[in-house]
């Protein structure tokens, strides 16, 4: 029975040594360094949060031969559903609206008003999530231009419009 309670004291002892030392050391002390340089800060991004710089109106026009320019194979026959001038409400609920104003020598075949939801991951936007309308567009906000530049997409005429020219916020 002694052994074993010595046994037990010499342990506590033992266990008890380093943490004395390491509490009764002095405290390390930093070597002095130099002071870096002063730099010059950052330049400001264009856009500190790119979801809420994106939130708001923007317009682009979209002609006939934008479109031929962005997409050789486009049809002829759906150019007018397709050019014309733009505007794109963005709101901050993910959701969207497109209306188009078709060129003065065109007559509209297919809807001119769009709503869905997006969604923004870092400078990637997808339009219909999920969907099989589902579209990618890495996003440019440059002061009041918004570019947008293809990652991923099956609708060719999207494609012309969105990437076409750059949209312009509407104040």
């Amino acid at each position: 029975m002694q052994t074993n309670h010595f046994s037990k004291l010499l342990i506590s002892v033992l266990l008890l040594i380093p943490l004395l030392f390491a509490a009764c050391a002095p405290a390390a002390t930093p070597e002095p360094t130099a002071s870096p340089a002063p730099t010059e800060p950052p330049a400001p991004t264009a856009t500190p949060d790119l979801k809420q710089a994106l939130v708001g109106s923007w317009t682009a026009t979209v002609s006939k031969e934008d479109l031929v320019r962005v997409r050789p194979e486009f049809p002829q026959e759906f150019l007018c559903d397709n050019a014309g001038t733009f505007v794109w409400q963005f709101n901050a609920d993910g959701t969207f609206v497109i209306d188009q104003t078709l060129l003065p020598d065109c007559t509209l075949v297919a809807s001119a008003h769009i709503e869905d939801v997006w969604v923004l991951d870092g400078n990637l936007i997808t339009f219909a999530k999920g969907t099989p309308d589902q579209e990618i567009y890495e996003i440019t906000i440059a002061g009041d231009q918004l570019t947008f530049k293809l990652e991923s997409s099956e609708c060719p005429p999207c494609i012309a419009i969105n990437t076409a020219n750059p949209w312009t916020r509407v104040e």
